[in-house]
């Protein structure tokens, strides 16, 4: 990394785990519909929602603490 980086969160990054995690969420929740119904349907989606909730998290979390190492 060169040393003129500016201090903060890197948005790049976080733009992009943020894209990657709604496109592989949206892939499930097609693949749910089409498998799935009634409440394993409910069930399926709420379980894909939190696991992506937790890695957008995640991903903030690793994109502050890179803010965090460069400052």
């Amino acid at each position: 990394m060169s040393s003129d980086v500016e201090p903060g969160i890197d948005l790049a990054r976080f733009g992009r785990t943020l894209a990657l995690i709604g496109f592989v969420t949206t892939v499930f929740l097609f693949l749910i519909v089409n498998r799935l119904s009634g409440d394993t349907l409910r069930i399926g989606v709420v379980a894909v929602g939190t696991v992506a909730l937790i890695t957008a998290i995640t991903g903030f979390l690793i994109a502050a603490g890179s803010a965090v190492d460069a400052s």
